[in-house]
């Protein structure tokens, strides 16, 4: 039965489950650091039979239990089996982590673009396409998933590296005196364009290897979060505010030089992740607080002990990140806060 199997499995995982007075599903809870996780597990009769008032007065039980033991900190996935998942999801669409655990074709089905559960979803797909003989698992007995790309993060990288062949082709001279940011051709040419087109062009291979390897990384991330057309707008926002905060520091300290490359809006992506990633209560994917802040931290410490590199555009290029992270981004399926009740819940 998928009960036993997912229990076992589960317990793989360091989850243990937790004898509480809910009697229909299953709950199993896993401490780590300062916060716990918490499934909750329902099996298909349950699900079949359940109402979003049963499944909410359940989620009420479970948080009174942990409230009771003093852990406010919980993460919350909720696990049904079902043979109709469009049907199951009825009880359940007010509430974030939802997962459909499809008995018809072995797999888990996630609306609406919900998150990864610290890393559950992939070997739980693969435990549903063994058990299910699915035609898709492979003989090695690991199932086959294909990896999400970010179409407009991929356009991004490649758009980068056939610009800076082609300016190799043509000649240095169409980097900086065509499309490079200077505050001449922008002020007096009135060469607005150069706001984006400078976000295209890079100094030689180094430079634009650091840039596309953090771009890939970041910003896949960050298109997964935003959806295609806000992640565009946040990184062409942050690159052209970049370069504005880059020419209005030279204009005051009186000095001309050219910009070029796309660490200014990669720095606005940088800063949208840190501020999803707060929201998100210190997770988003594989990413920590601690490590979006050390990334920055680092980034902006090698920039200001370069030479060469213009830290206006990257200090400018966060803060738009940050302001338009804020203004962009609303987290998904936020759900409903339940409030704190003292004393035993009764179903």
């Amino acid at each position: 039965m998928l009960e036993q199997e997912l229990d076992m499995f589960l317990r793989k995982k360091d989850y243990q489950r937790l004898m509480l007075n809910v009697q229909e599903p299953r709950v199993y809870e896993r401490k780590a650091e300062e916060r716990c996780r918490v499934i909750i597990y329902y099996p298909e009769d349950v699900a079949r039979q359940l109402s979003p008032e049963r499944q909410a007065n359940i989620i009420r039980q479970v948080r009174q239990y942990f409230y009771d033991i003093g852990q406010t900190r919980l993460d919350f996935l909720n696990l049904v089996e079902t043979k109709n998942p469009a049907g199951a999801r009825a009880a359940f669409g007010i509430y974030d982590n939802v997962w459909f655990l499809d008995r018809q074709t072995g797999r888990v089905i996630l609306y609406e673009g919900q998150e990864d559960f610290f890393g559950l979803r992939a070997p739980l797909e693969d435990l549903m396409y063994l058990r299910m003989g699915n035609p898709r698992a492979p003989e090695s007995g690991v199932g086959k998933r294909r990896v999400a790309v970010s179409p407009c993060n991929t356009v991004l990288v490649t758009v980068n590296i056939v610009v800076f062949l082609l300016c190799g082709i043509r000649g240095t001279w169409f980097l900086l005196e065509r499309a490079a940011l200077g505050i001449t051709e922008v002020l007096d040419g009135r060469e607005y364009y150069r706001l984006v087109t400078y976000m295209f062009l890079h100094a030689g291979i180094d430079h634009l290897f650091n840039n596309m390897l953090l771009l890939w990384f970041l910003g896949d991330n960050l298109e997964k979060q935003l959806g295609h057309i806000k992640y565009l707008i946040l990184y062409f926002m942050s690159g052209i505010l970049a370069g504005l905060a880059s020419m209005s520091y030279n204009i005051s300290i009186s000095r001309y030089i050219v910009c070029v490359g796309a660490s200014g809006a990669i720095f606005g992506v940088a800063g949208a992740l840190a501020v999803i990633v707060l929201v998100n209560r210190g997770r988003v994917e594989n990413l920590t607080t601690r490590q979006m802040l050390l990334f920055i931290a680092l980034s902006l410490y090698g920039g200001f002990t370069s030479q060469g590199v213009d830290n206006a555009a990257h200090v400018g290029g966060l803060l738009a990140g940050v302001l338009l992270g804020l203004l962009l981004y609303r987290k998904k399926n936020a759900g409903v806060h339940l409030r704190r009740k003292r004393g035993k819940i009764e179903s």
